[in-house]
């Protein structure tokens, strides 16, 4: 992949309805560049604040050709967004992230045979195509285990916890959709989160190591620094370093990380693109990750990142909002970001609050006393003791 650099006033275009393709815009447009964003919703953050905006479909080839033919690069927020739609593009302009490792990520069987290759422990798992397969295959899974779509888009509703024998019955409609995973559940007592920064030419930058607590597969709450052994931390580094050797990519991308109480490390995924996790770094560290995305994306060279402060971030859904009006007004070292997303329920992940402060067990002692996550189901095993 050619080390194409990108200057101020040159045209970078983002794709994708997150909350990361706005930060991306915004980003950008900082470092001089000038910003065109591609989604569905003329009304999304994203296309409020880009320079110019192209409203389509992922289906609008005419559209998509016309906005990449438009910019100098594209990139894409999260690994949510359609890899048919990468490969398009692609034909007409750069996409530095290119398209291999989105798609391994999306498919749970290319993402195994990727982890196999790299010789890293994950979850046992079986592939299954009928309900015979689950019943064959959970005596080697054992209990509990999670029941997957092969295509991560299709998870939303299909997929199932199974804990007894008796749950497997209930399996039987949802194989009517295609193949499926059967994958343990591993018994973990922390969670680690690496972001790695990696250029055109192979040169990589990790973020110092985050631990988090993980609700529904989702972050809640991210923290650094990490309480997180020496050797441990070597070896996540390791493996989180291995994985941009063996991918055609070039931005930021995320390796989480589950460790068992025995100590034994197990990769939990990787995300392709800036990381809900790496919200911690606008606050916390010298560089933040969408900075350094678009540093690997212009062909400039990495910062290496460095922690400055404590910083606990924490997610906040609609029906929060009220509480967060109340902890506005009293809370100095309480950074609040607002995602501007539309049509949200009030489940739905609203924003997300920095927390700066002396010490992690501080700042998650104060979240805790205001009594708003209270309901949250994370381990709080996971709570540092320093």
């Amino acid at each position: 992949m050619a080390n194409t650099v990108l200057y101020p006033g040159d045209t970078i275009g983002v794709i994708g309805n997150s909350a990361n393709a706005a930060m991306l815009v915004t980003t950008a447009r900082k470092m001089g560049l000038r910003v065109g964003a591609y989604g569905a919703d003329e009304t999304g953050e994203a296309l409020q604040l880009a320079d110019f905006k192209a409203v389509g479909t992922a289906k609008d080839k005419d559209k998509l050709q016309h906005f990449a033919e438009s910019c100098a690069a594209v990139v894409y927020d999260s690994d949510h967004v359609s890899t048919d739609v990468v490969k398009f593009l692609a034909q007409f302009t750069r996409i530095p992230q290119g398209s291999d490792l989105l798609e391994m990520m999306q498919d749970r069987l290319l993402e195994r045979a990727f982890f196999e290759q790299l010789n890293v422990n994950i979850a046992p798992y079986a592939t299954i195509i009928s309900l015979d397969d689950v019943y064959q295959s959970v005596n080697s899974i054992g209990y509990p285990c999670v029941l997957k779509p092969i295509q991560k888009e299709w998870s939303r509703g299909r997929e199932l916890v199974i804990r007894t024998q008796t749950d497997i019955a209930k399996a039987a409609g949802l194989l009517d959709w295609g193949t499926y995973i059967l994958e343990s559940q591993i018994a973990y007592a922390k969670e680690y989160s690496l972001i790695v920064a990696r250029d055109a030419a192979g040169n990589q930058q990790l973020f110092p190591i985050t631990e988090a607590q993980s609700i529904d597969d989702r972050p809640f709450k991210t923290w650094v620094p990490a309480n997180v052994d020496q050797a441990v931390a070597s070896e996540l580094q390791r493996i989180a370093g291995e994985v941009g050797k063996h991918v055609n990519y070039v931005g930021v991308y995320e390796v989480s990380f589950y460790l068992t109480k025995s100590g034994a490390i197990y990769v939990k995924k990787i995300t392709p693109a800036p990381s809900e996790n790496g919200y911690v770094f606008a606050v916390a560290a010298t560089v933040d990750q969408f900075d350094q995305h678009l540093r690997a994306v212009c062909g400039l060279p990495l910062a290496t990142p460095q922690i400055l402060t404590p910083a606990v971030t924490v997610a906040f859904m609609v029906s929060q909002q009220p509480a967060m009006r109340t902890q506005w007004q009293i809370k100095p070292n309480w950074h609040f970001n607002f995602y501007h997303l539309r049509n949200q329920r009030p489940d739905d992940i609203m924003g997300h609050i920095a927390v700066t402060g002396d010490s992690v067990k501080t700042m998650l002692d104060q979240l805790d006393d205001t009594g708003i996550w209270s309901d949250d189901d994370a381990d709080e095993d996971d709570t540092p003791t320093d």
